[in-house]
């Protein structure tokens, strides 16, 4: 086996060289509504720390009166040329794929 087959992964469905992987991590938000939070961060802030405080804790009351479901980890990859993939964990196993780029 050559030296370029050895560090190809296979993640959902797509092929990556590993060593063009330049980071990657796991997270309970998918882009889109990582983008979305930053937008109203960006331009909605509140103003004081108080009142951060205050919708923090009302927004944790909230989540936990509700019992949502817990939320879906995705796995976040950014290759040397700039290239962002996500992968939910309906889509691929996140453990063992995070296993295979560590190696």
């Amino acid at each position: 086996m050559d030296k370029v087959n050895e560090n190809m992964i296979d993640i959902g469905g797509i092929r990556f060289n590993g060593l063009d992987i330049k980071k990657y991590w796991v997270d309970s938000e998918s882009a889109e509504e990582k983008k979305i939070r930053y937008y109203y961060q960006d331009n909605h802030y509140l103003g004081s720390v108080f009142s951060l405080l205050i919708a923090g804790l009302v927004s944790t009351f909230l989540s936990r009166r509700k019992n949502k479901p817990p939320r879906k980890k995705y796995l976040h990859i950014r290759t040397r040329q700039n290239v962002a993939y996500s992968f939910s964990e309906d889509e691929i196993n996140i453990n063992d794929t995070v296993l295979k780029l560590k190696t």
